[in-house]
């Protein structure tokens, strides 16, 4: 090689080898040298495949050389990954050309572009964006990535399906565009062109909007300036079920304390109403705890039911149960299908105990041919429902009716009425007892 075209090659930053025809290296530059750790004695005159104890032996090297003896003038970024026992793993691009001067002196010029570290560089980018694109695709929360001017560059599924719109309608728009405007709004505005600027970030940012298409909705806003890439990350969190579902539970408690509160009250007003009637504490004592089961069976149903109704041929069954009765030859219960309301059925669940309670000591349950009838019916009057229900008993004989107006005849007679809103009767005949109540049923 002549001196001018050894100093051209020398100053060549990639790495370079001068090849003669049977691939012995005539010429290496210092950059060959300096980046495979290798020396001139340990390279100069020896056949490349011979380079480094046989490292050089690379099976697409030899293959790429071939095609450019035996049919190419050139081969251009021949990609060559290999595993070297000094410098480790490299991927190198290979550029070769073959250098003609006359039919018996060919060379071939080989430089060497290591390309290693570019694509592991690259190979990261691409795993840090897939990385962050699956990352945001995963995030619950509806995420943007906003430009400087405000227009989306990405979102993630949460904020498509979250709102219900479609890539096409979302990305390269201005964020105040999407869905036909519907993100125009007030506070959004002041949060990113007002408080992002100076803050650089905003938390929890409380914002409640009407949208067109999927209404009234309550976000609390999260937003990010990027420090080293000119982005905002907008977070949104729908926050309109959770405040739902919170003010729903607060309704609910206190519905249950007034509940709890009304329980408590009947408790406490059975207790001493059997007290006043009652003399002795054992009298009491059966008399207090039968009516007291009486109101848990009824609480048992309606907390069953869960919808706060009940229905009344079950609440009568029930009550008659307890008291060892089945519908059989000596009890008939009849009437159409009727719910009772909370209200109602705390009432009719005292109106039975106390029925029933007489019907065992006096009436239809206390003597063997005594019979029960218990049936209903419906009026509809001026717009309202109302509820005819009748208690018959037969086949009973009184020496005389019972005079004692207790606690549960005046309950029957008064109280019920006056709690259900309508009127109540209760008589004694030569038969048996005949207890009836009218009343308007709640909507």
């Amino acid at each position: 090689m002549t001196e001018i075209a050894t100093s051209i090659v020398d100053t060549i930053r990639e790495p370079v080898l001068v090849l003669e025809r049977d691939l012995t290296v005539l010429h290496a530059n210092r950059s060959f040298l300096a980046h495979f750790h290798v020396s001139q004695d340990e390279t100069l005159g020896r056949r490349l495949h011979d380079l480094g104890n046989g490292q050089w032996d690379i099976p697409d090297l030899r293959r790429l050389l071939g095609k450019v003896l035996s049919e190419n003038e050139s081969v251009e970024d021949y990609r060559v990954e290999h595993e070297f026992e000094t410098i480790g793993r490299r991927v190198m691009l290979l550029n070769a050309r073959r250098l003609r001067r006359d039919p018996d002196m060919e060379h071939i010029f080989l430089a060497i572009s290591d390309v290693t570290e570019r694509e592991r560089t690259e190979s990261e980018l691409l795993a840090s964006k897939e990385f962050s694109e699956k990352l945001i695709d995963s995030i619950r929360e509806a995420l943007l990535v906003l430009e400087p001017d405000l227009r989306v560059e990405s979102a993630n599924q949460s904020f498509y399906d979250m709102f219900e719109v479609t890539p096409e309608e979302t990305e390269g728009r201005p964020i105040y565009d999407i869905g036909d405007g519907q993100w125009d709004i007030p506070d959004l505005r002041m949060g990113l062109e007002d408080v992002l600027p100076k803050e650089r970030q905003f938390n929890d940012f409380e914002v409640t909007h009407d949208f067109p298409t999927i209404g009234r909705r309550i976000m609390l806003l999260n937003g990010r300036a990027l420090d080293h890439l000119p982005r905002i990350l907008l977070a949104i969190r729908d926050e309109t079920e959770k405040r739902r579902h919170e003010a729903d539970q607060k309704v609910m408690v206190g519905e249950l304390q007034h509940r709890v509160k009304n329980i408590l009250a009947n408790v406490q007003s059975i207790a001493m109403a059997t007290l006043r009637r009652s003399s002795t504490l054992q009298e009491f004592e059966g008399t207090y705890l039968q009516r007291l089961n009486s109101l848990a069976r009824a609480q048992d149903l309606l907390l069953r039911e869960g919808s706060g109704y009940v229905n009344l041929h079950e609440l009568v069954s029930s009550e008659l149960a307890a008291h060892g009765w089945e519908e059989d030859g000596r009890l008939t219960i009849d009437g159409p299908n009727v719910t009772l309301s909370r209200r109602e059925t705390q009432a009719f669940a005292m109106l039975v105990h106390e029925l029933a309670t007489n019907a065992v000591k006096y009436g239809a349950f206390a003597q063997p041919e005594g019979r029960l009838d218990v049936t209903w019916s419906i009026a509809r009057k001026d717009g309202n429902v109302g509820l005819s229900f009748e208690w018959r008993e037969s086949g009973v004989s009184f020496d005389e009716p019972p005079g004692r107006n207790g606690f549960g005849t005046g309950l029957i007679r008064q109280s019920v009425g006056h709690m259900l809103g309508g009127t109540s009767s209760l008589d004694f005949t030569p038969r048996g007892a005949v207890c009836k109540v009218e009343f308007a049923l709640e909507a």
